[in-house]
């Protein structure tokens, strides 16, 4: 099997990604995953008059069809727009010292490339060795193949640029149904690494009031995988298949792991 040209690949991921425009205050990114539609991140999208400039330089007005702050996801409808959607990859194909592809608008350059390799993975994040700037938000991550296997975010403290998985991005395209747990939470330091969400309350009839959970009990994790991060939670709800999450949680003495079965219902 030939390997791909990244020359090549990079100029097919160029002609599928445009930028976003939102108002006079903001400008980012964004790649046409279907026809006549683009996906963003949802704080590029600060205002009602959107445009979008296609590779081919056609400037059209677009509409906001869905938004979800919590994943920084937007999709936006751009009648007559003709520019060739970029395929989906899978993100979790992904490894460590992967090469990828940044493709966006940063500081005003138009169609910028920039390329690095997969630093580390996380179920809400794809942490990359590549250079972003402001102007990449809502650009396409991409694998040598040409596919899309991430929404191009920020740039973190420690010089990594962080992705939304494509995973992340298929499930807000699907309309799949949201879960939810009905509790109040906050986060507190547990264990070294570790991070706990206090029970400050339940909303009544909720999953977590008939699961019997209570304000004050500390949750730890959920389907065996530990919480390092506040978003652990809301992530670990969006991965139920069967309707039911087990939660780990501590009560009282916190030395006592506990497990609880959670009958998930849809929102």
């Amino acid at each position: 099997m030939p390997l791909p040209i990244p020359g090549r690949v990079a100029d097919v991921v160029r002609q599928s990604t445009v930028q976003v425009t939102a108002g006079t205050q903001s400008s980012g990114s964004g790649v046409v995953v279907s026809p006549q539609q683009v996906i963003t991140n949802a704080h590029v999208v600060r205002a009602t008059d959107l445009k979008v400039e296609s590779w081919e330089g056609a400037i059209i007005n677009a509409k906001l069809v869905k938004l979800d702050r919590t994943r920084d996801l937007a999709l936006l409808s751009v009648p007559g727009l003709r520019t060739q959607p970029l395929p989906l990859g899978d993100s979790n194909a992904l490894r460590a010292g992967t090469p990828v592809l940044a493709i966006g608008n940063p500081l005003g350059f138009v169609g910028a490339v920039s390329s690095g390799v997969v630093h580390s993975l996380a179920r809400r994040w794809i942490r990359a060795d590549l250079r972003l700037a402001p102007g990449n938000s809502g650009g396409p991550l991409a694998d040598f193949k040409g596919q899309l296997v991430g929404i191009n975010t920020m740039v973190a403290n420690d010089g990594l640029a962080y992705s939304i998985p494509s995973r992340s991005v298929q499930r807000f395209l699907s309309n799949a149904p949201h879960h939810k747990l009905g509790v109040i939470i906050r986060p507190v330091e547990f264990q070294p690494r570790r991070v706990g969400l206090l029970v400050l309350g339940l909303v009544p009839g909720s999953a977590a009031e008939q699961a019997s959970l209570m304000p004050g009990d500390i949750l730890t994790g959920a389907n065996g995988v530990r919480f390092e991060h506040v978003d652990d939670l809301p992530e670990s709800l969006e991965h139920v298949r069967d309707g039911r999450l087990q939660i780990e949680f501590h009560r009282g003495n916190h030395d006592t792991l506990r497990h609880v079965t959670v009958a998930i219902p849809h929102a």
